[in-house]
């Protein structure tokens, strides 16, 4: 069970990133954007990390995936709840 969900999480986040990104305008899709760009430098550091054959560079995107996707878990609610009373 456990290992579905960690493999579940990648897809978790980037619908939700799609769908954060598509539905928010604004300010809304800057805070939107910035986890889109901390897992991109998580890519880079990752990439150069197996290209130098760095031991621990996985573990940039291990840490960094599920802060994202819980991010996003927070901001699309959030954003849908102040939107919706104004």
């Amino acid at each position: 069970m456990t290992a579905k969900v960690i493999l579940l999480i990648p897809v978790l986040y980037v619908a939700l990133q799609w769908a954060a990104l598509r539905r928010m305008r604004h300010g809304w899709q800057v805070a939107a954007a910035l986890p889109a760009l901390f897992m991109a430098a998580a890519l880079a550091v990752f990439v150069i990390g197996i290209l130098t054959g760095a031991s621990m560079a996985a573990m940039w995107l291990v840490l960094g995936l599920p802060a994202a996707t819980v991010y996003l878990l927070i901001l699309l609610p959030l954003h849908w709840a102040i939107v919706r009373t104004i």
